[in-house]
């Protein structure tokens, strides 16, 4: 069957929403990435005041740009996937909404775009759902290399414990204990890349040896982190569109359904972090797709790039994205 195009509209409005929030991002990823700088090198702290701030604005940036160029870049390169893959199927979709987050580490949620039409095939949800991953992974691939090569090695503090899962919390909370991350600090999780990327930049790395993450490193290990989380195969995620386009809609609902219930013990018993993403994907996502114009079966060549997908999912994926 041929298939359904349902034409985008061309863009007749300056994007001014778009770049304030693209603009926005950036300011508060090179915030992040100055802070980051002064932690790593034991730099001069940060502003104490709004007028220091001010004045310190070329070495706030110049300090913040290894990071936030990394980071937007990748986040850019994975919704620019997605919304070149739309109009190439003549979807109707925005530009991506990046969303600030001042003083929340990293200082973004990420970006999102909004599909404004139905999808004509289960050809084009493969293809917009994966290109926005598969786009911000090869950016982040060479990224996360040149920040482990460039990652100092230090001397073990004694073991991090990863955060607890909702249940530890609780009984902590009705014991009126301390809390279990009390006295902690943070190190990132490990997925089968990172690892692998680790192996390769510090072999033989000496017991007793930890290496802390240049901001680069740091950058690309939330985008792949970032990948992970659009990938889980529910839903309207980047993995439930591939999960749609590859079983169809009555197969894709009821493993979509499986995944979410995954997310749910895995917030209980592993780390309470999946909890938040579990309300997301439950109360937002969903885990019904709905269904293309044409839904046609996929042809062979894309069938395997559906199944790249899902690979790329389990290679990124980290039980516990932090410790």
């Amino acid at each position: 069957m041929d298939e359904v195009y349902v034409r985008a509209p061309a863009r007749t409005r300056f994007p001014t929403v778009h770049l304030l929030l693209f603009l926005a991002t950036v300011a508060s990823t090179l915030w992040s990435g100055f802070e980051l700088a002064v932690v790593q090198t034991g730099a001069s702290p940060g502003a104490r005041s709004a007028a220091e701030a001010l004045r310190r604005v070329p070495e706030i940036a110049l300090a913040g740009l290894p990071f936030a160029g990394a980071l937007v870049g990748i986040l850019l390169l994975h919704e620019m996937g997605h919304y070149l893959l739309a109009r190439r199927h003549r979807v109707d979709a925005t530009l991506p909404f990046f969303i600030p987050a001042p003083g929340l580490g990293v200082g973004t949620l990420g970006a999102v775009i909004r599909i404004r039409s139905l999808m004509p095939s289960r050809k084009a949800v493969l293809d917009i759902g994966v290109a926005g991953p598969l786009a911000g992974f090869v950016l982040a691939v060479p990224l996360l290399f040149w920040g482990y090569a460039h990652s100092p090695v230090a001397d073990v503090q004694p073991a991090a414990a990863p955060i607890p899962s909702a249940l530890n919390y609780l009984r902590h909370w009705l014991g009126h204990l301390p809390s279990p991350t009390d006295g902690q600090s943070i190190t990132f999780g490990r997925s089968l890349v990172t690892l692998a990327v680790l192996r390769l930049t510090h072999p033989g790395l000496p017991a007793g040896a930890e290496v802390t993450e240049h901001p680069v490193a740091i950058a690309a290990w939330f985008g792949m982190l970032v990948t992970n989380l659009n990938l889980i195969p529910i839903g309207q995620l980047d993995g439930g569109h591939v999960l749609y386009a590859l079983l169809g809609r009555e197969r894709a609902r009821r493993l979509s359904r499986l995944a979410s219930w995954a997310l749910l013990l895995l917030g209980l018993t592993v780390s309470w972090s999946w909890l938040i993403w579990w309300g997301v994907t439950r109360l937002v996502v969903g885990n019904r797709h709905p269904p293309a114009l044409d839904e046609a079966p996929l042809d062979p060549g894309r069938r395997l790039v559906a199944v790249l997908g899902l690979l790329l999912f389990a290679a990124t994926f980290m039980p516990v994205p932090l410790h």
